[in-house]
């Protein structure tokens, strides 16, 4: 897939001032050029349930990168809405779960923009800001249609039913009604905001627009600022964003801002020639040579870059506990030891790759944390192949550390071995597909929590006795995660406790391709408060 320039991206998401729990869940992969939101709608925090098996069955459909992208938004929306349904029916306190979404795919630049229900995305040029959704609900509509005014929906008592939802009715991909969508030009001068209600219920989106603009280049920023503001304004709602700004939006600021910013830095340098004049009179050239030295130079940072070319395990060395290693992305030929309190992140998701050295054999491991606490190591490809093969993609000895949104393949042993009685980690949001070896091994009493993982494709070689190895005494923690082409026979070796919470919290699909036929269905009508 080619996205449209350098897309830079962040997301946040936030229970907000008076729900204790948070059904709202966000992705952004800018790598893949894949972003969401979901806004989970039911009690007893189903709605919660809802949102999480649609984050996981829409990765599952939308990572594998088959057929048209409008298709694909269309099938991997409807296979959520299918397994939703299915689920509500199993269990009591899961009955009236839904969700609503709106995913967008950015590929060569266009985006392919999937949408249910009343979350929003909005494109954004310099000083203009256009919603791209429609909202699904009746006082929406009205919205839409200019009959009422934004502000007039935003107070509206019943602004929050919604008259199409993920979940309540089962449907195929291109049941009539069902799904929105709709492609639109992605331009590297232009933003997107993908939103939940928790947002446009209290921010107009001229709010939103300046928000925007006056943290544009730094997406984390406008993220953080766009949840703050809506929490100043009542937070009656959880509320999620998801930023992604082309590589030229935060270069073309609005003449009011370039005054103002001229004007502000007149007024610094104004500031520091008087206090240059009273420092030159109170101190001897010496004193005030030496003090301007240790005040322009640049204080110890806590993040470390690599770049490429560069040895990971020689920056790691130089790394202390509470820093960040960023790596830019390339490929990094060597086995990397983690470090206690170090976070290890590939700037871009899924942009920096970890292979073992030429030298290495079959039996070492790409990554190795031994006997360290807080460590996370975020975004990278693990890979092995003929020209560099891969024992173990990821050796987990004694340790209590983090693995997020790690893609680990080709491993020839196992792709994540996990032992020891103070691992108690955790595996969120990661792929674990196409290995030879085993996809998991949990050993020595280890209890790791794995969340939001894809498995796929794993232990086919003839050597290997099983795809997950268990032993007597673990207990990890399953929640959210697709296995895709996996029995449950699989895990037989798990207590009767652990392999029931596996069953019903997790998802087993069958790896056919899903097939769209067409077929009549009701649309569901939900309330949200």
């Amino acid at each position: 897939m080619s996205t449209t320039g350098a897309l830079r991206a962040a997301g946040e998401t936030n229970p907000g001032l008076h729900r204790e729990v948070n059904e709202d869940r966000i992705h952004v992969d800018e790598r893949r050029g894949l972003f969401m939101v979901i806004d989970g709608v039911g009690g007893q925090a189903a709605g919660g349930r809802a949102a999480d098996m649609a984050l996981s069955m829409l990765r599952a459909r939308l990572e594998k990168e088959t057929g048209p992208v409008s298709d694909r938004v269309r099938e991997a929306i409807a296979i959520a809405n299918n397994q939703i349904h299915d689920a509500a029916g199993s269990r009591s306190e899961w009955n009236g779960m839904a969700c609503v979404l709106t995913v967008v795919v950015v590929e060569d630049g266009h985006a392919v923009v999937g949408h249910v229900g009343d979350t929003r995305l909005y494109k954004l040029r310099r000083g203009q800001i256009e919603k791209i959704t429609r909202d699904h609900s009746p006082i929406g509509e009205r919205e839409d249609r200019n009959q009422i005014s934004e502000l007039e929906a935003m107070r509206h008592p019943r602004r929050n039913e919604v008259y199409r939802d993920v979940g309540s009715d089962r449907h195929q991909p291109d049941d009539p009604e069902f799904i929105d969508v709709r492609e639109i030009p992605f331009e590297s001068d232009a933003a997107l905001l993908l939103c939940s209600d928790g947002l446009t219920d209290l921010l107009p989106s001229s709010s939103i627009q300046q928000v925007v603009e006056e943290a544009a280049g730094e997406p984390g920023h406008v993220a953080k600022a766009l949840i703050d503001a809506a929490n100043s304004a009542g937070g009656k709602d959880n509320v999620s964003v998801v930023y992604v700004e082309g590589e030229k939006f935060a270069s073309l600021e609005p003449r009011g801002r370039w005054r103002q910013r001229i004007v502000r830095l007149a007024l610094v340098v104004l500031l520091l020639g008087v206090a240059g004049a009273a420092l030159a009179r109170l101190w001897s050239p010496r004193q005030l040579s030496k003090w301007l030295a240790d005040w322009t130079s640049p204080s110890t940072t806590e993040r470390i870059v690599v770049q490429p070319g560069e040895s990971i395990s020689s920056v790691l060395a130089r790394a202390s506990p509470g820093f960040e290693v960023i790596v830019e992305p390339g490929e990094y030929h060597e086995t990397v030891v983690l470090k206690s309190g170090v976070r290890l992140v590939s700037r871009i998701p899924r942009g920096a790759t970890i292979r073992l050295a030429g030298t290495a054999s079959e039996g070492d491991a790409a990554v190795v944390a031994d006997g360290i606490t807080d460590a996370e190591l975020v975004g990278f490809r693990i890979v092995g192949d003929a020209a560099t093969p891969l024992g173990t993609g990821v050796l987990v000895r004694d340790s209590d550390i983090s693995l997020i949104d790690v893609d680990v393949t080709g491993a020839v042993n196992v792709a994540i071995d996990i032992s020891g009685p103070r691992s108690r980690g955790s595996i969120v949001a990661s792929d674990v597909h196409d290995n030879p070896g085993a996809a998991l091994a949990i050993r020595s009493e280890a209890s790791p929590r794995l969340a939001h993982d894809l498995f796929t494709r794993n232990g086919g070689s003839e050597h290997v006795q099983a795809a997950f190895v268990f032993d007597a005494g673990v207990a990890p923690r399953f929640s959210g995660n697709v296995f895709r082409g996996v029995s449950r026979e699989a895990f037989a070796d798990l207590d009767e406790a652990t392999r029931a919470s596996l069953t019903s919290e997790n998802w087993f699909v069958e790896p056919a391709e899903p097939r769209s036929s067409p077929s009549t269905g009701r649309h569901g009508r939900s309330g949200r408060q």
